[in-house]
């Protein structure tokens, strides 16, 4: 066990600094068919959620049974089984490969310890087609040298960080966690040593960093009982550096006499994570999923905060009310947004009704969905992502607005039989009142993607909201086997125009690529890119290059 901080204050302080987890360590999904004699490792999920891991010493992998890893790929059925796994031998090589993240569901990082013929040490780039990936480049990465037989790496949630462990410069003992950050695309700092408050002369390895970049898990051999590795999480003290951690505490709910490894929340639902296991496979790896509880570790000033903010909360119900009684008509303010193409209107603390009840507001608000030319009003469904990344379809409106108050909507959308849908991102700015005009599906109806954005300069698609908005649009397709479509890709003024065009062109394609991935008929799908040449707005203004750089979907036509 690692030796603790010993802290010289109050009993409230040491109650403030209190650790907690709770740990479910079971198997709580078949993995039957994933779990071989052989040696599975560092699993990661897919931005579809694939379940794409590294399986050593397997005789079919491209280096024999003495390959250290190949990477393999199992997916869910619709029962909620694995299904039998497959070896990707196109992101594999004769060396060790291990999977390091998507930065979007068309491409992938691979650290590849190098085949001494064509495939160099370090992280590698492809771009997936179809089932199969194509090489792109090697990720520049400063000095970075693994000196060492193990690798292990992931990639942050933000796609900006890459946590690593290796054998590397400044290392203590054996293999060290360093951190990377992402300079622009294709390069990438320097690693860094994350210091002794993590680091030592024993073996740290398969890190993961959580989606806010404030805590990590990694496995070490670091305890004084002599067993196998166990995994320990540390929080991040000093977020201007990489250096400053917490005393890492070991998660004794999951640690066993074999070597636990590779402990990672799963993307898709964050009260589930993997790690891998011996304690049952005879000296080789198994994946398990468990159940995961948030981990609560509170300096003194955010206790503090905390009751601030509840006495604040009390002071701002009394002085509403006091407003309410001597205003009976209330408040008001309206504006207009576009979602979209669309224009919705809402209308921000409105008041109707306003009852105190202990520390709740309750404020009377609506939805309405209306046909964007005629104004009458549609039937619709309401499909929303809660907090756990789940879509579930509101029963009515009533639960849609109790999800919203407990912060369990990431995004949601509106969808009518025969109109386009309307895919909302930004929940935090929905007010009390939402008017939503959709259009019809006719010939050149036109939207704005603008939930679907790029990393600057490149056509990687840069978060979970992009993602989210594309399975949207494969879902109207798919409900819409009659409509064809064509995706125009736009940039700002910047730059050359020629490449402008490209870039907008190979955005456009990146789109169609992803739905054709998800089983949308590359024929229905025409592209077109051209840069910086149709504005929406002056270039002048942030704002209006920001309007300038979009891609717009047209119906094209029906059949």
């Amino acid at each position: 066990m690692r030796n603790k901080y010993i802290f010289g204050a109050s009993s409230f302080l040491l109650l403030a600094f209190s650790f907690s987890t709770t740990l479910i360590a079971q198997e709580i999904s078949s993995l039957v068919a994933i779990n071989t004699p052989y040696d599975e490792q560092h699993p990661v999920i897919s931005p579809n959620g694939e379940l794409f891991y590294s399986v050593g010493f397997h005789p079919e992998n491209l280096g024999g049974a003495t390959d250290f890893g190949d990477i393999w790929m199992t997916k869910q059925g619709t029962s909620g089984e694995w299904e039998n796994p497959m070896h990707v031998k196109s992101l594999s090589t004769s060396g060790n490969d291990v999977l390091v993240g998507f930065p979007d569901a068309l491409t992938a990082y691979v650290y590849h310890s190098g085949d001494g013929v064509k495939i160099r040490q370090g992280i590698h780039q492809y771009a997936r087609f179809g089932s199969e990936w194509n090489y792109v480049r090697p990720l520049e990465m400063g000095n970075f040298r693994n000196q060492g037989t193990h690798f292990s790496g992931r990639l942050s949630q933000d796609k900006k960080v890459i946590i690593m462990a290796m054998n590397s410069f400044g290392s203590y003992g054996n293999e060290d966690i360093y951190i990377s950050e992402e300079i622009r695309e294709g390069v990438w700092s320097s690693p860094v040593n994350l210091g002794t408050d993590v680091n030592t002369f024993s073996q740290e390895l398969t890190p993961s960093i959580s989606s806010d970049l404030k805590r990590i898990y990694f496995a070490s051999n670091s305890n004084v009982s002599g067993r196998g590795r166990d995994i320990y999480t540390s929080q991040r003290l000093d977020l201007d550096s990489w250096t400053s951690w917490s005393e890492p505490e070991p998660l004794e709910q999951i640690n066993t006499e074999g070597a636990e490894l590779s402990y990672v929340l799963f993307d898709q639902d964050k009260s589930l994570a993997f790690y891998t296991s011996t304690q049952n496979s005879e000296g080789f790896g198994d994946i398990l999923m468990i159940t995961h509880q948030q981990e609560q570790w509170e300096s003194v000033a955010e206790v503090l905060d905390q009751v601030d903010k509840k006495e604040d909360l009390k002071i701002n119900q009394l002085a509403i009310k006091q407003d309410t009684v001597s205003n009976k008509e209330g408040l008001s303010k309206a504006s207009t947004v576009v979602v979209g193409n669309t224009q919705a209107l809402i209308v921000e603390d409105s008041i109707k009704t306003l009852i105190v009840e202990e520390e709740r507001i309750k404020i009377n608000r609506s939805l309405r969905v209306i046909d964007q030319q005629t104004k009458d009003a549609l039937p619709y469904i309401l499909v929303y992502t809660n907090a756990q990344g789940f879509k579930k379809t509101a029963a009515n409106q009533e639960e849609f607005w109790l999800a919203l108050d407990a912060d369990q909507i990431k995004s949601f959308t509106i969808s009518s039989e025969s109109y386009i849908p309307v895919f909302v991102a930004e929940t935090k700015k929905v007010a009390n009142e939402i008017v939503i005009a959709l259009q019809p599906i006719s010939t050149g109806a036109t939207i704005i993607l603008d939930n679907i954005q790029f990393n600057r300069g490149t056509s990687d698609f840069a978060d979970a909201n992009s993602i989210n908005q594309l399975d949207q649009l494969v879902e109207f397709l798919r409900a819409n086997a009659n409509v064809r479509i064509r995706l125009e890709g736009h940039t700002d003024n910047v730059g050359d125009p020629q490449l402008n065009k490209e870039l907008s062109m190979q955005r456009a394609s990146k789109i169609r690529g992803y739905l054709t991935l998800k089983g949308i008929d590359f024929e229905r799908i025409r592209i077109a890119g051209w840069g910086g040449s149709r504005p929406l707005a002056d270039n002048a203004s942030d704002d209006g290059k920001a309007k300038n750089r979009r891609v717009e979907m047209i119906i094209d036509r029906l059949n």
